[in-house]
């Protein structure tokens, strides 16, 4: 990938985790009780206080993977997750991270390592 690319999705990356005006404060309880539930699909972490969660996997990371975990393994919605202070729900396996983003469901950045 060109360097001038590497850096945009560095960039677009971080700003996906940056909290905005109006977000709410983020709640690390809240995160860890949905990070507890991801168990299943791989290990989770709470990263940033709350503002993250990640889930690192043997292997299986793709752009559907943190919405339908979300959405399958705890019944809350990117909607719930934003309200608590989430900001992105990342997997990465050996190949792939991929990053959802909370304040939208169409937002997935995916990025081969």
């Amino acid at each position: 990938m060109p360097i001038d690319v590497q850096l945009q999705a560095i960039q677009y990356m971080a700003a996906m985790q940056a909290p905005q005006t109006g977000d709410a404060p983020a709640d690390p309880a809240y995160a860890k009780q949905i990070a507890d539930r991801l168990a299943a699909v791989g290990q989770p972490d709470v990263i940033s206080s709350g503002r993250l969660i990640d889930i690192a996997m043997a292997r299986g990371c793709d752009a559907t993977l943190p919405r339908e975990s979300i959405a399958r393994r705890t019944g809350a919605s990117l909607t719930t997750l934003l309200a608590n202070g989430v900001l992105v729900v990342r997997c990465r396996d050996h190949q792939l991270q991929c990053l959802q983003s909370t304040r939208d469901a169409d937002d997935v950045l995916c990025v081969h390592k």
